[in-house]
């Protein structure tokens, strides 16, 4: 049966990640986690496709430890570097929706391009957890959505082998596939941080 992780990215032992602000409320407002299908066709405004580029403002701080451009970011809109998507692409996730975003404000040393970053929908959720083996807080009656895990387990026979989808238990959860996460390494990114299951509380 394949193994999955939850992907994350904090900051490592040798800095912190510059932090972004989006400039536009309304992009912060469409509905990123859930894994709908952006269109223009939708009448509801927050699953309609974000107007590119997006504009993130890099946030200075007045006296900053040694910061970088890290690889990903799930707060305020998922974002991922260019290099990251086409590392996912490659490996075969095909259910990534990509919109072009523009950094302002960039901050020395050595910028990345404005265009570093795209803004990533993940589009499907599975209810893939094993609710029997999971440890959950008991006081959070939600079963869909936003259940709180204190440990995760996850039923392989239920995630149709998907390389990357969102868990439909608790939408936060981003599940992939090892084969993705062997492939990503492989192209030299090695700043992401992946949870086993049984590790990850959310």
């Amino acid at each position: 049966m394949a193994k999955y992780f939850i992907l994350d990215c904090h900051d490592t032992g040798e800095g912190n990640r510059y932090r972004f602000r989006v400039l536009s409320p309304e992009v912060r407002d469409k509905r990123w986690v859930g894994g709908y299908f952006f269109s223009p066709e939708r009448e509801q405004d927050d699953m309609q496709p974000p107007v590119e580029p997006i504009l993130l403002e890099v946030k200075a701080e007045k006296q900053p430890p040694l910061r970088y451009y890290g690889e990903m970011f799930w707060v305020d809109i998922p974002l991922m570097s260019r290099r990251l998507v086409k590392a996912l692409r490659e490996a075969g996730v095909d259910n990534l929706q990509t919109y072009a975003t523009k950094l302002t404000n960039l901050q020395e040393p050595n910028p990345p391009p404005e265009d570093h970053y795209l803004a990533v929908n993940i589009v499907g959720c599975i209810a893939a957890a094993d609710l029997k083996k999971s440890q959950t807080n008991p006081e959070v009656s939600d079963k869909m959505m936003s259940m709180d895990f204190h440990s995760l387990a996850i039923d392989p026979t239920k995630t149709r082998n998907a390389l990357m989808f969102r868990l439909a238990e608790d939408l936060s959860a981003v599940l992939v596939h090892e084969r993705v996460r062997q492939y990503v390494e492989s192209r030299g990114i090695d700043t992401l941080t992946w949870y086993n299951p049984e590790q990850w509380a959310g």
